[in-house]
């Protein structure tokens, strides 16, 4: 009988040790497991905060550039402004123009006209003595 009991004994320590094994590596597998799960939850803390960082980046680069938009429509309102100043001055210069023009062609039709010429002829000797008074 110490025979079966010891091969009991035997047989049981031999089921134990290959269930000790089998736990073993259910638990280095387990292990393994945990420390790709850690891996991947570092990578992807890593991956969020350089996302976050280009999130950051970005906004300051859109506000350089809604800076830079706001700046351009203040330089073209400007130019636009200007753009109306000089049309109307260009509008007044054609004005003052036209107005010079008819002056100028009014002045023509005295200096052609008869009376003046009359007027100049007979006011030679008068202009003569005042250029020799002077």
């Amino acid at each position: 009988m110490d025979d079966i009991i010891k091969a009991s004994v035997e047989l049981s320590v031999t089921e134990l040790s290959s269930e000790l094994e089998s736990v073993r590596s259910k638990l280095q597998a387990a292990e393994q497991k945990i420390m790709q799960l850690e891996l991947a939850l570092l990578q992807s803390r890593d991956f969020s905060i350089g996302t976050a960082a280009e999130l950051g980046e970005m906004r300051v680069g859109y506000n350089t550039i809604i800076e830079k938009l706001k700046d351009a429509n203040i330089h073209i309102k400007s130019h636009l402004a200007h753009i109306k100043r000089l049309e109307e001055a260009l509008g007044e210069s054609g004005r003052a123009i036209a107005f010079h023009a008819a002056r100028s062609a009014e002045l023509d039709r005295v200096y052609n006209s008869a009376s003046w010429k009359i007027g100049r002829f007979i006011m030679i000797p008068v202009r003569i003595l005042r250029k020799i008074s002077s």
